[in-house]
């Protein structure tokens, strides 16, 4: 190649190389200005700047500047204190480099900044302000800036190896971030970078905990669109929670976080934002205490996966939550307070807005809230209660608790599905217990409940009853009341069981109320129940089986509809011991159960006749089965003595219906059975003290005696109207291997009698009007008197009738000695008595025979009794008892059942008492009522001045012969009398009619006719007058004479006057004549056989009429006086 060398090549060389060596001159110059003279003057006017900015020391090791490559680098800055001393801030190495097309973009264009070392030193000081706190209150007082955003760029940011400590002076900590790297790609707001994504990352370690944040985002952009992943890595909570802005009342003793947390904004074209957050998060070995350091919550691990949660949009969807051992501690203190309510009452007041803008926030409608569980699975759960706001403290708690629930939703389109099992207690009332169910389902939206299978085990319970009979269990607790807005509760949930099973379950219930206190137990209680629920009309179907009281065997099996109320049930009931109610029977009777066995085995109908809340007076329904009461033995507590007990009773076919209320039974068998009857030494009737005394129970006020008319009858005023009754039917009752035993131990010495071998039936009793039952009872008295009754009666009848009649036959008497002694003055040598009795009931009026047979009772020895009658015993059953020893006595009596002092006994009383007044006071009535004759038995009347007994006086004699042949124990006193006023006129017309019968006989005689006696002479009327002038003629006293001297012919009449007006009759006759009386009754009843030894003749006694005119009056002392002895 030929070389160039023209002039003008030769210039143009020269001039390049002018060039290039003013460019090479630059270079140098720039270089340097840039390596060694700017370097120092910007290192002097940073450091001199920045400490008049920071009003602190800033100190720099070095700062080297690249003109070339347009770099800075900073080394060693520090900022102290003020005043100098430690450390603020600073920075091992800044690098930064220019790119150089900033001149054309007209904004700053970096390529690279590189922080080495950062270091930050924060201190808050005790009274709450920083160490950097001036800087920032200088920073927050300047004007905020109003002129548009720069242009600028800022690419491949880089932060490494920073940390940052702060020392917390006023609450005494200190915290760390270390290892701090962020990388940004870049930071611009140049237009055609503002739709490009940044992608910064951060990582550091907190404490010593990683954390890492990567994310993308369009700052500058309309949308400003950002997504930023945060990663975190065992930090620990509780020292950060100081810095919250609102003071919570809890202690955070522990727990560190765990996330995979993304974290979503975006503007939309109608300007609504939208910040979404999704990803995962897990908070594990979580304590937390009350501001008391009483545990609040605790949790080994809570994960919880998000789908998304947009506060903004309202929008809250949850993936899964898992919470692994919690355990939460509630308690309501001694005013009333929850301490987890009271938390978030104080929080929510922390937080509560302004009242404006509370008030402006009303007025804006929100949003309705979406929210969704698709999955929540509760392990190893616990709940502590404590209750202190009945003053003694209840502790309950639930542990094991594990729930599982699935597709779960606010808008409640489709049930949830949920498991749970768990153990509970809450001691003293609740020990134990397993609870599980399965195949459940939550319907929100129809507020509905539906569980597959309800399981629960081993649950034992207790229930107390006080003195003052209220029922303690687990009680509410109770809470300080509080303001609450009204809010309608919408419709009631509907819960329903498919299949419900329990088992191993107990009740234990003590009652205070009763005296001694009671335990009943309920123990291994099975129950299986079929569609349980809530749901009005509903019919469930359960079966359930328990021991009561250790031996009792209760089954219960059936239907029941809760509302209306309709049950169906067949109840089994298995020898249920009674001693368990026994304080129950004393706090009414003073009767001990000792034992007894109960049984029973029927259908069991209850249906609710109205609506609304059950009332137990307006249930229909009623029992049909059998009862039994086996081994049955009831004390006296008054006199320790047994008062009842059977081997059975038993009740066979019950029919008990309510609404409208009937009973009928088909069958009562009562066998081996044994009652006690005793009156105590004080007199009182062990059946009469049966109800206790106490106020609980008092006893009827005793009738007053009946008042007893002429002839028994009860003198009764017209009663009530009987109240309505039940209909009550008893088809039959039968007794079997009967005993009943009475002792008396207030007479002295003691009697006792015993009722053995007592059987028999009552057939057809029943409260119906017309009916009448049977009655046909067998039994035996001391097992010698057979003892029989029979009949019939309806003593359920509102009218009852009785038509009955008993004998008992044989009783020995000696064993009623006590009692002869006691009230007679006499004790019994031997004798036996029979009864029988007739009793008979119609139209209320009562009608009966007691019929007494004593056979050969003798009494012995007098007994010195101070109650003994002063009435001559011996002399009444002299009366009363018949030749072969025997008495047989009949004892009428009548009344009327609503003669309100009516009593049988009382009649029965009366009626004997009146017997035995009038065997003493009117001894020779109660013969006459026996043999005839009455009261007229007791004196034989003689015509006036005559001796002869009459025919009527014959009749006496007769009836009174007899008697006292049959009764040989009476003597007879005969006593002789006369009138001293009529009988001398009797006397005279006597001897008159003797001189008649006289000249009769002779001139009988005269005529050889024999004429016997003188009494036997009869004189008819014919011959009277010849015979009465002869004696007439006789006497010797003046008469009256006619002209001639002669005894005048006088009329009969005349001829009587004037010899009885010549007859004197004196004492001796009239004591002659009362003689003759007196030996005419003797004779009599000798010629009647009546043994002589008992008959006494009493001295004779002249008796005056007391002037009486009557005549008929007057011939009453013209007679004999007889007397018993």
């Amino acid at each position: 190649m030929t070389e160039d060398t023209s002039p003008n090549t030769a210039t143009a060389s020269l001039r390049m190389k002018k060039y290039g060596l003013r460019i090479a001159l630059a270079l140098l110059l720039i270089g340097v200005l840039g390596f060694l003279v700017v370097p120092p003057l910007v290192k002097w006017l940073l450091v001199d700047q920045l400490a008049a900015a920071l009003h602190r020391p800033v100190s720099i090791e070095g700062l080297r500047i690249n003109p070339y490559t347009l770099s800075l680098q900073v080394d060693g800055l520090a900022i102290q204190e003020k005043g100098g001393g430690d450390k603020v801030a600073g920075f091992e190495q800044l690098f930064v480099n220019l790119e150089s097309s900033s001149l054309f973009r007209l904004g700053p264009v970096i390529s690279e900044l590189k922080l080495v070392g950062p270091e930050l030193s924060l201190v808050r000081l005790p009274d709450g302000r920083f160490n950097v706190s001036d800087l920032i209150d200088e920073f927050m007082a300047r004007p905020a800036s109003t002129e548009p955003t720069p242009r600028f760029s800022v690419n491949n940011i880089q932060i490494t190896g920073g940390k940052v400590d702060f020392d917390d002076r006023m609450l005494g900590e200190k915290q760390q971030l270390s290892e701090l790297n962020v990388s940004l790609p870049f930071v611009s707001s140049l237009p055609n970078s503002v739709e490009i994504f940044v992608e910064p990352a951060f990582s550091a370690s907190l404490n010593g905990a990683p954390v890492a944040v990567q994310g993308r985002s369009k700052p500058f952009s309309a949308t400003q669109e950002s997504e930023l992943a945060v990663e975190l890595r065992e930090v620990h909570i509780a020292p950060y929670l100081d810095y919250l802005p609102l003071r919570l009342p809890i202690q955070l003793v522990s727990g560190a976080v765990d996330g995979e947390l993304k974290l979503v904004f975006h503007r939309g074209e109608d300007d609504h934002p939208s910040l979404s957050l999704s990803g995962s998060a897990t908070l594990r070995d979580l304590s937390v205490k009350d501001t008391a350091g009483a545990p609040l919550l605790s949790l080994k691990q809570l994960h919880v996966v998000l789908s998304r949660i947009d506060p903004l949009q309202r929008v809250f969807a949850i993936e899964r939550v898992a919470l692994d051992a919690p355990e939460i501690h509630a308690r309501v203190s001694p005013q009333g307070t929850i301490n987890w309510i009271d938390f978030f009452n104080q929080e929510l007041a922390a937080r509560s807005p302004p009242a404006a803008a509370a008030a402006t926030a009303a007025e804006q409608p929100a949003a309705p809230v979406s929210w969704s569980l698709d999955e929540g699975r509760v392990s190893g759960g616990a709940l502590r209660w404590l209750d202190e706001s009945h003053g003694k403290p209840f502790n309950a708690s639930i542990e094991g608790l594990d729930l599982g629930i699935r597709e779960l939703d606010g808008k409640g389109a489709s049930p949830a599905k949920f498991e749970l099992a768990m153990r509970f207690q809450g001691e003293p009332w609740i020990k134990g217990g397993t609870l599980s169910v399965t195949g459940g389902q939550l319907d929100l939206g129809k507020r509905r409940v539906l569980i597959d299978e309800l399981k629960s085990r081993g649950t034992q319970l207790l229930l107390r009853r006080a003195a003052d009979g209220s029922i303690a269990f687990v009680q509410p607790p109770v809470l300080r009341a509080v303001a609450a807005a009204r809010k309608d509760p919408g419709a009631a949930w509907e819960i329903t069981v498919a299949r419900n099973h329990a088992e191993e379950i107990g009740l234990r219930f003590e009652d205070a109320a009763v005296s001694p206190p009671a335990t009943h137990t309920v123990e291994g209680l099975r129950f299986d129940g079929e569609n349980l629920s809530t749901v009005a009309g509903s019919t469930a179907r359960l079966k359930t089986s328990f021991r009561l009281n250790r031996k009792g065997e209760v089954e219960l099996a059936g239907s029941v509809r809760a509302l209306p109320l309709d049950a169906d049930l067949k109840l089994a009931v298995r020898t249920l011991e009674l001693l368990p109610l026994q304080p129950y029977v004393t706090e009414h009777l003073n009767v001990e159960l000792t034992r007894g066995l109960l049984s029973a085995d029927g259908a069991l109908q209850l249906r609710q006749t109205g609506s609304g809340r059950v009332d137990p007076a307006a249930l229909a329904g009623g029992f049909s089965g059998e009862l039994t009461v086996g081994d049955f033995q009831a004390v006296d507590k008054i006199n320790s003595a047994d008062l009842v007990k059977w081997k059975s009773l038993h009740l066979g076919r019950i029919e008990l219906r309510l609404q409208p209320d009937s009973l009928a039974v088909g069958e009562v068998a009562l066998s081996d059975f044994f009652a006690r009857v005793i009156i105590s030494r004080e007199g009182k009737l062990n059946l009469l003290q049966i109800l206790r005394e106490d106020g609980k129970a008092q006893p009827a006020a005793p009738a007053a005696p009946p008042v007893v008319a002429g002839e028994g009858k009860a003198l009764a005023p017209v009663g009530g109207a009987a109240k309505p009754r039940m209909p009550i039917n008893i088809a039959r009752i039968t007794l079997q291997g009967g005993d009943v035993r009475f002792s008396d131990n207030f007479i002295k010495p003691n009697y006792s009698a015993h009722l053995k071998k007592i059987g028999g039936t009552i057939s057809g009793l029943s409260s119906a009007a017309d009916s009448s039952a049977k009655l046909d009872l067998r039994g035996s008295y001391d097992n010698i008197a057979p003892l029989t009754v029979s009949g019939q009666l309806n003593p359920l009848s509102p009218d009852p009738r009785l038509d009955l009649q008993a004998d008992v036959k044989g009783i020995e008497m000696t064993s009623l000695s006590p009692y002869s002694g006691k009230y007679a003055g006499y004790a019994i040598e031997k004798g036996k008595m029979s009864l029988f009795v007739k009793y008979r009931i119609e139209n209320r009026q009562l009608t009966a025979e007691n019929r007494v047979f004593l056979d050969q009772l003798t009494f012995g020895e007098p007994v010195a009794s101070p109650d003994a009658t002063k009435l001559p015993v011996t002399l009444a059953v002299a009366l009363l008892k018949n030749r072969n020893g025997e008495i047989d006595i009949n004892l009428p009596i009548s009344g009327s059942l609503d003669d309100p002092q009516f009593s049988i006994g009382g009649l029965i009383v009366r009626v004997i008492v009146n017997v035995l007044m009038k065997a003493v006071t009117s001894p020779f009535a109660l013969l006459g009522s026996v043999f005839g004759g009455g009261e007229e038995l007791s004196t034989i009347d003689f015509a006036i001045g005559e001796a002869r007994l009459t025919a009527e006086a014959e009749k006496r004699l007769d009836t009174l012969g007899k008697a006292l042949i049959d009764r040989p124990a009476l003597r007879l006193e005969i006593e002789g009398r006369a009138d001293p006023q009529s009988d001398p006129e009797g006397l005279k017309r006597d001897r008159l009619q003797s001189k008649v019968r006289a000249l009769k006989r002779q001139d009988l005689t005269n005529k050889g006719i024999e004429s016997g006696s003188l009494e036997s002479v009869e004189v008819d009327a014919k011959e009277y007058p010849a015979l009465l002038e002869r004696v007439y003629r006789a006497e010797k006293f003046p008469k009256p004479r006619n002209v001639i001297g002669m005894v005048k012919g006088l009329p009969v009449d005349e001829m009587e006057k004037l010899i009885l007006a010549n007859t004197v009759a004196d004492e001796e006759e009239l004591r002659d004549l009362a003689d003759r009386r007196a030996k005419a009754v003797l004779d009599g009843l000798l010629a009647r056989e009546v043994p002589s030894e008992r008959l006494f003749l009493l001295p004779v006694k002249l008796v005056a009429a007391d002037g009486k005119a009557d005549v008929a009056a007057q011939a009453r002392e013209s007679r004999v006086a007889l007397s018993l002895k």
